[in-house]
């Protein structure tokens, strides 16, 4: 792929799905030594001011789904009960 934006946009998908923003920075430490600098800024640039370009390649990606994990109610309850406690102690310490 020698088109700068497309591996740009190609990166930008790669860190999208690891959860993280794409960011200039970012995108220099994935394409160290493969793009100059100029051209590195300059396919950020068109990037940032297209998304939907970034949108059309996440769309055309097959989509991965993780297996559902069990739900343990009890857990949840507990866990809904703990937060609630929480909260009404921190409204009374904040009432006071």
């Amino acid at each position: 792929m020698t088109d700068p934006v497309q591996l740009l946009q190609q990166v930008a998908t790669q860190l999208q799905q690891e959860g993280k923003t794409p960011s200039l920075a970012l995108f220099r430490a994935r394409l160290a030594g493969r793009i100059a600098p100029q051209q590195l800024f300059t396919a950020y640039q068109h990037w940032r001011n297209n998304p939907v370009i970034a949108a059309v390649i996440e769309n055309t990606e097959p989509a991965t789904t993780a297996p559902a994990m069990p739900v343990d109610n009890n857990d949840i309850a507990a866990s809904l009960a703990r937060i609630e406690a929480k909260l009404d102690l921190l409204l009374s310490k904040l009432d006071k």
